[in-house]
């Protein structure tokens, strides 16, 4: 199978993937009411429901696919732009080792450190864990780590997206999309380094437009001769 080929699937993919992402986030957060404090994210996490089993788990694969589908744009671009690309996919690593870390522990370390938290010997330091290793908790290390992910991966995002839209006319309205939804999580992490909840917005609006550049984007490549 052609490079293009394979670009194509994963581009397919990764739109189902993040399809399915989006609607069990928005499901799980409508469904647990506020979430400003600790003490409602502990309850609500507490609960343990599929959907969140779910999410979770499709998120730790689709990272491990965006993974692969960068690496696959490094391959593409990199006879035309070498430099560009090398410089773009250095940042890939960094994103998956983060955003892995931030979703898998959710499904295997916090269940357990759930169990710990009603044993009153185990109470204080599952506590301690729990508010840095809840990924919805309010300024716990995992959001801070699961936002960084983000602004690292707007960087090769961007890049891509450059290069895909000058070389390529036909990638050109996946391309643009692609390098808007880097700009947009890159604005994210900022809202979250200085509190604004208008920036803040920016890493789901940047998963939006990831979302809306992949049909054409994987169109565009499984089309290329």
């Amino acid at each position: 199978m052609k490079t293009t080929q394979t670009l194509g699937i994963l581009a397919f993919t990764l739109a189902i993937m993040t399809t399915l992402f989006l609607v069990l986030f928005i499901t799980d957060m409508a469904s647990a009411g506020p979430l400003d404090t600790f003490g409602q994210v502990l309850a609500h996490v507490s609960r343990q429901s599929w959907l969140s089993l779910v999410a979770y788990a499709n998120v730790t694969l689709l990272t491990a696919v965006a993974t692969i589908f960068f690496a696959g744009l490094y391959v593409y671009c990199r006879a035309d732009a070498p430099l560009a690309s090398a410089a773009a996919v250095i940042f890939v690593p960094v994103y998956s080792v983060f955003n892995f870390f931030a979703y898998f522990s959710q499904i295997t370390v916090i269940p357990r450190m759930l169990e710990l938290h009603h044993m009153p010997e185990y109470q204080a330091m599952a506590s301690f864990w729990l508010r840095q290793l809840l990924q919805t908790g309010p300024g716990s290390a995992v959001s801070i780590f699961n936002n960084f992910a983000y602004a690292i991966l707007g960087i090769p995002s961007i890049i891509f997206g450059v290069l895909l839209y000058r070389m390529y006319p036909s990638a050109r309205l996946g391309a643009l999309l692609f390098a808007l939804s880097g700009v947009a999580s890159m604005l994210g992490i900022i809202g979250f380094v200085v509190d604004s909840a208008l920036l803040s917005w920016g890493s789901m609006v940047g998963a939006v437009f990831f979302l809306l550049s992949l049909p054409p984007l994987g169109w565009s490549f499984w089309r290329q001769p």
